[in-house]
């Protein structure tokens, strides 16, 4: 008997050899484009958040999430524009290579052979329309809402050693501390004065004192230890001393609140179908992202013809301009919705169009597009 040995399937791509090359020199190009402008961005982020913590503004324990929560609306908008670089870098070191000639002389035009980076194109406007539809607004709204916890306790935000400290409330309260740590969590030599209504006062004192959130989010406790408290009535000399070994009360203070969501932190369920003009405004704009993310790069591929006396990079300062250009066209649009002086429907369409225009120019430029009585170039 024979034994039958089954075959190992293997897995067939789509794209064959030179399809698959180009993605991966555009693939390579935005791997490296986009983590160095991520980096600049965040390095912006970081040195303003720092400054507003150094400033007392901001508190440490909320430092990183402020920093890392921006992550998704930069990746967002990156995308899009590294991605155009990345084609704009990769084809046009192909040119200078003279690669595309040779492939044009095997009888593949560059525009068939780009399928694949079309394609590549495509799954990254996936990726962009969940970042800015939905991951983006969830980060924008963590945000707010550590802003808001942020200033429900602004009493107790920038305390500065050897510095008195009013703290806002139903009555009036000061606060000193003579040593604090870098997160205000440790603190030493403690003075906290209180007024009590109707005519009364309690002053502590006390050597250390620990700080911390309160875990149903309602302020700040604080636990003083080896102190002594004073209470009486203000013009009295009968005045109650007592000595604790470790004394703890809740700072609360009122919660405020951002209202209701704006920007880049309104959900996508109360974008979609709402009549306010805000709302269709954002709600293009996003959609703008992943649709442009597309259209770049059909536009990057011709725009990254050059030839080996120009170099790689001669396709570089048009496509920036033109970036430039439609950012700007997008921004305009947005204000123009916003403010009522176009049609809903009409939106950025236009820029669409516009864009499109100018890809089936650029492709007529190269030859590439299919006209009545004009063969495709070989």
């Amino acid at each position: 008997m024979s034994s039958q040995v089954p075959e190992k399937k293997r897995w067939i791509s789509p794209l064959n050899t030179l399809e698959r090359y180009l993605v991966s020199q555009v693939v390579w190009a935005w791997l490296v484009a986009t983590p160095i402008l991520i980096i600049l961005l965040m390095t912006l982020r970081v040195s303003k958040v720092m400054a507003k913590a150094a400033a007392g503004q901001i508190p440490v324990e909320f430092l990183w999430q402020l920093i890392w929560l921006k992550v998704p609306a930069y990746l967002g908008m990156v995308v899009p524009m590294t991605l155009f670089f990345a084609v704009l870098l990769a084809l046009g070191r192909l040119y200078q290579g003279s690669e595309v000639t040779a492939i044009r002389a095997g009888g593949v035009d560059l525009y068939r052979a780009s399928r694949g980076v079309r394609w590549f194109s495509l799954w990254m406007a996936l990726v962009v329309a969940v970042m800015v539809l939905f991951v983006t607004p969830w980060a924008q709204m963590e945000i707010n809402r550590i802003h808001d916890e942020i200033n429900a306790n602004a009493n107790l935000v920038g305390l500065t050693a050897g510095r008195f400290k009013p703290l806002s409330g139903s009555s009036e309260r000061i606060f000193y501390a003579e040593e604090i740590s870098v997160d205000q969590k440790e603190l030493r030599e403690i003075f906290f004065y209180e007024a009590v209504p109707p005519d009364r006062f309690r002053l502590i004192t006390a050597r250390r004192g620990e700080m911390y959130p309160d875990e149903n989010g309602e302020g700040k406790w604080l636990v003083l230890s080896e102190g002594r408290q004073y209470g009486g009535r203000a013009g009295e000399s009968d005045v109650e001393v007592v000595d604790f070994k470790e004394y703890g009360f809740l700072l609360n203070f009122a919660h405020s609140s951002s209202g209701e969501p704006k920007g880049r932190a309104i959900p996508f369920r109360d974008l979609w179908g709402s009549d306010k003009l805000q709302y269709q405004a954002e709600l293009q704009w996003r959609f703008s992202l992943p649709v442009l993310t597309v259209l770049l790069v059909f536009m990057a591929i011709p725009l990254s013809r050059t030839s080996p006396r120009k170099g790689k990079y001669a396709g570089l300062l048009p496509g920036v301009l033109l970036y430039l250009l439609f950012s700007n066209l997008f921004n305009v649009a947005y204000g123009w919705i916003e403010r009522g002086l176009v049609e809903s429907w009409w939106g950025m369409s236009w820029i669409y169009l516009l864009i499109m225009v100018l890809i089936f120019l650029l492709y007529l430029r190269e030859g590439e597009v299919p006209l009545p009585g004009r063969g495709r170039s070989r």
